[in-house]
C-alpha cells in the first residue's frame, strides 16, 4: 500500500504560483505600446485618441508653417538692408577720399563703380519665397503685404489668426519702374555745407521712370570739383538715414513675426504634449500592473522551491 504525503506548504506555494501566472497572462496582452498593438482593435483604439486630438495641432502647425515663411521674408530684407547699408557708407568713404590732393580719382571711380554693381546684386538676392521688400522690377511698385504674425485661441478652441501689414514702399531701395520709390535710385537735391547746389541720385537701374531732370549720377574724375564732391557726399549721408529708418520699419515688423512664432511652436508643443500624454497614460499604468504581477509570481515560485527543498529534506529524514 503506497502512502501520500500531503504538504500545506508546498500546496500553498503552488496555489499561489498558479494565481500568479493567471493574473500575469491577463495583464501581459494589455500592457503593449500603440506602435506594436497585438489586435486591430487595440491599434486603432490608441489611434482613435490621437487623431481626435491632434486637428488643433495639425492646424497649428499649418500657422506656424505660414508664420516662419513670413520670419524669413523679413529676415532675408533685413539683412540685405545691413549690407547695402555697409556699402553705401563705404562708397561715402571713397568720396572723402576723393577730396585729398593728388587723389587718384579714377581709380577710386573704379572701385566706387564696382562697389554699386555689388550694391544693387545685394538688392536683387535679397528675395525669399518671390517676396523683394528692397527692389520693385518695371512692371511693380511698392505695396503692402500682410504677414502672419501670431495666433490666439478662443474658449472653444479655435484659432484666431493675427496679421500684420508692411509698406514696401518704406524700404525700397531700388526701382526699375520709377526712379523716386527707391532711396537709391531717387534722386536728393540740396545745398552742400559750402553752400553749393547739388542734384544727385547714386545708382542708375535704367527705370521705366527715371530721376528727375537735372539730377546727375554719383561718378567722379578728374575734372570733379571738391565742391561737387561735397554735395555727392550730402547725398550719401541723406540715403544713409533713409536706409536707417527703412532698417527700424523692418526691425519692427521682423519682431512682430518672429515673437509670434515663439508662441505658435509653445502652442502646438503643448497640444503635442497633451495628445502623448492621453495616449500613454493607460500604457504606463498597464506597464506599472505588469510589473507587479511579475514580481509576484517570481515571489511565489521562489516560495515554491522553498517548499519542494523543505519536503524533500524531511523525506530524507
Amino acid at each position: 500500500m503506497s502512502t501520500v504525503w500531503l504538504n500545506p506548504s508546498v500546496a500553498g506555494a503552488a496555489s499561489m504560483a498558479s494565481a500568479a501566472a493567471s493574473a500575469l497572462d491577463r495583464v501581459t496582452p494589455r500592457a503593449v505600446t500603440a506602435p506594436v498593438a497585438e489586435t486591430e482593435t487595440d491599434a486603432s483604439s490608441y489611434w482613435s485618441i490621437s487623431t481626435t486630438m491632434r486637428p488643433g495641432s495639425l492646424s497649428a502647425g499649418s500657422v506656424q508653417e505660414a508664420n516662419e515663411i513670413a520670419a524669413a521674408v523679413s529676415d532675408t530684407a533685413a539683412l540685405g538692408l545691413e549690407q547695402a547699408t555697409d556699402i553705401v557708407a563705404r562708397i561715402q568713404q571713397k568720396l572723402v577720399l576723393a577730396k585729398a590732393v593728388g587723389a587718384d580719382r579714377n581709380g577710386i571711380n573704379a572701385d566706387i563703380s564696382q562697389m554699386k554693381a555689388e550694391l544693387v546684386d545685394v538688392v536683387a538676392d535679397s528675395t525669399f519665397n518671390g517676396d523683394n521688400w528692397l527692389m520693385v522690377e518695371a512692371g511693380g511698385r511698392p505695396k503692402v503685404t500682410s504677414l502672419l504674425a501670431s495666433v490666439t485661441t478662443g474658449n472653444d478652441g479655435g484659432l484666431s489668426i493675427n496679421m500684420v501689414d508692411f509698406d514696401t514702399a518704406k524700404s525700397t531701395l531700388v526701382s526699375r519702374k520709377d526712379a523716386r520709390d527707391g532711396v537709391l535710385t531717387r534722386a536728393y537735391a540740396g545745398t552742400s555745407l559750402g553752400g553749393v547746389p547739388y542734384n544727385y541720385y547714386l545708382v542708375d537701374a535704367q527705370s521705366r521712370e527715371p530721376a528727375e531732370a537735372g539730377a546727375r549720377e554719383i561718378r567722379i574724375d578728374s575734372r570733379t570739383t571738391g565742391d561737387e564732391i561735397d554735395g555727392m557726399i550730402s547725398t550719401l549721408n541723406r540715403v544713409l538715414i533713409d536706409m536707417v529708418s527703412a532698417s527700424a520699419e523692418v526691425s519692427t515688423t521682423r519682431s512682430q513675426v518672429t515673437g509670434g512664432g515663439v508662441l505658435l511652436q509653445g502652442l502646438q508643443g503643448s497640444s503635442e504634449l497633451g495628445v502623448s500624454r492621453l495616449v500613454d497614460t493607460e500604457l504606463n499604468e498597464q506597464r506599472v500592473r505588469l510589473t507587479a504581477e511579475k514580481v509576484q509570481d517570481q515571489l511565489q515560485s521562489s516560495a515554491l522551491n522553498m517548499a519542494n527543498v523543505s519536503m524533500t529534506s524531511w523525506l530524507k529524514l
